[in-house]
């Protein structure tokens, strides 16, 4: 008899929040949904409603999961944590999406380290990833908005996958937690622990403390130190990553110059010559 695996449940996340603002229901409404086409379209949404900052969109199922580029996020049913935050920055320092992107994935780091015991790498500029494959990934927008400054904060993490899930093209580049620690894994402790971390880091953005959120990022870092191929558009530059801008533009050496990336998509170079 198949024992019975942890579902996504609001009632099982709320209790176990530490947080003041992110994921509380202070004259709004958390939602889980069965299915949806994406839960960061459904936070900008909410958005234009007038949504309340902290508030946390979760699927089980996403029929148009997005990553960064446009690309589609594969979001089968129980098999992920598919999570967008609607947060609403007043201050300054908290507009750069790249910096932005790059505290989330320290969050999710720290949250995954505590909940999992699983030590994610940071590829720049939003993946998660574990062992060379990808674990997860972050997409953070800042949509117009005439009820106020609004930002969604996506995160979609694997937790349980079966192999006949995966189209053949990414069954050699991704992976899960329950594949990684062999144990189930409970995605309401994960999720929960990814808003106590955010509103940490979130919170030292505010103060202005991004330099101390960056050195956390180097830190798990799987890019810096790496080369690297980087393409924007039909731009395509190759180099030594050698360090984060306070920007959270990569910076790269190319051997002729020092330049900053700060959009596109980069691929690391394997031992063998390779890129991934």
């Amino acid at each position: 008899m198949t024992a019975p695996v942890d579902v996504l449940d609001l009632e099982k996340i709320e209790p176990r929040l530490r947080t003041k603002l992110i994921g509380r229901q202070h004259g709004g409404k958390n939602e889980l949904w069965q299915t949806i086409d994406s839960t960061n379209t459904r936070a900008v949404e909410l958005a234009a409603a007038g949504g309340v900052h902290g508030t946390l969109v979760l699927a089980r199922q996403q029929t148009a999961g997005r990553g960064r580029l446009g690309r589609q996020w594969v979001s089968p049913s129980d098999s992920g944590i598919y999570a967008s935050f609607l947060l609403r920055p007043e201050a300054e320092s908290i507009q750069n999406l790249s910096t932005i992107t790059l505290a989330v994935g320290v969050a999710v780091a720290k949250a995954v380290r505590t909940t999992a015991g699983i030590d994610i790498g940071l590829k720049w500029v939003n993946d998660l990833v574990v062992d060379g494959r990808k674990l997860g990934g972050i997409l953070c927008e800042m949509p117009a908005s005439k009820t106020g400054k609004a930002l969604v904060i996506g995160i979609g993490i694997n937790v349980r996958f079966h192999e006949n899930e995966l189209p053949d093209e990414l069954k050699e580049k991704m992976t899960w937690l329950e594949k990684i620690t062999g144990q189930p894994i409970d995605p309401n402790l994960v999720i929960a622990e990814i808003a106590n971390e955010l509103e940490i880091v979130y919170d030292e953005l505010l103060r202005g403390q991004s330099e101390k959120v960056l050195a956390d990022w180097r830190r798990r870092s799987i890019t810096l130190g790496k080369r690297i191929i980087a393409t924007s558009g039909e731009r395509s530059t190759e180099g030594t990553a050698i360090d984060i801008a306070s920007s959270g533009a990569l910076i790269v050496d190319t051997g002729s110059e020092r330049i900053e990336l700060h959009a596109g998509e980069i691929s690391i170079r394997n031992a063998d010559g390779s890129y991934c």
